[in-house]
């Protein structure tokens, strides 16, 4: 039990952050398979008894990690955040191995998936002006149903490893509103995200399935080309603050996070 609640801990610090899949964080703890099965099952209102008491270890875990982390992590990117961005942009460049070797052929087909991944985060994250991007709690019609829509996408990050569901807040003009209302307790907002990851974790758990069944190969590395697009978005957050040196710090430390993490997933192995 303690155990299931402390992955579920790792994965709530994981949404938090850019770069950081909760995913990922599953798959080393070894835990991943059960999860998107328990997810599968209740969806499908095939409930059994260790599925909800599996899933209620781990959401309370999650559910621990994002309270307890957000006012950390809200504050450090406002007073850090070139370092924080060089952290994140290490993490998303120290974690492609563990999607990439989840390709099990790369032919033409994947290296086309790769390659629209890639275009796909690099122009989103140009052109998303999501109603959130400036961190306004406000609690408009407008800004409560983009909240759904993104959480919707950000919960792709609980059953995808490799895939940050903070990164698509983040692009998506979401992420600084989201820690906003964490660090607030605004719970007009946190329940609408809250709604739309819900949603999305049904859903996406339901297609993966589907598609890496079918389309293993090109779905990895799909997901290896939305990793290697953000690296531009990512890189350039800071804009007139930016710090070079922080940057390669916080570059260097991303890196060394994402080694200790393969070493725990070889362990696990």
């Amino acid at each position: 039990m303690l155990y299931v609640v402390f992955i579920g801990v790792l994965m709530g610090l994981a949404n938090l952050i850019p770069g950081v899949s909760g995913g990922t964080i599953a798959l080393l703890g070894g835990l991943y398979e059960r999860f998107v099965g328990s997810i599968s099952s209740v969806s499908a209102f095939k409930i059994r008894k260790e599925d909800v008491v599996f899933l209620i270890e781990i959401v309370a875990g999650i559910v621990i990690g994002i309270l307890g982390f957000s006012t950390l992590i809200d504050v450090s990117l406002s007073r850090v955040p070139s370092l924080m961005y060089g952290i994140f942009s290490g993490l998303v460049i120290g974690g492609t191995p563990v999607v990439f070797k989840r390709i099990e052929k790369f032919d033409s087909s994947s290296f086309s998936f790769l390659v629209i991944g890639g275009l796909l985060v690099y122009l989103v994250s140009i052109l998303a002006s999501g109603p959130g991007k400036e961190a306004v709690l406000n609690h408009n019609t407008a800004s409560l149903l983009y909240d759904v829509f993104a959480g919707f996408f950000g919960a792709a990050a609980m059953v995808l490893p490799g895939l940050s569901g903070a990164f698509i807040l983040l692009i998506m003009g979401e992420y600084t509103r989201a820690i906003a209302a964490l660090r607030h307790f605004d719970f007009i907002i946190i329940v609408f995200i809250g709604v739309g990851v819900i949603l999305g974790i049904v859903f996406v758990s339901r297609l993966m399935k589907f598609l890496m069944k079918r389309f293993r190969s090109q779905t990895f590395a799909f997901l290896l080309g939305l990793m290697i697009g953000s690296l531009p978005d990512l890189f350039t957050r800071p804009g007139s603050n930016s710090n070079v040196l922080q940057i390669i710090i916080g570059l260097v430390s991303g890196l060394a996070i994402s080694y200790l993490l393969s070493m725990f997933e070889k362990k696990t192995e």
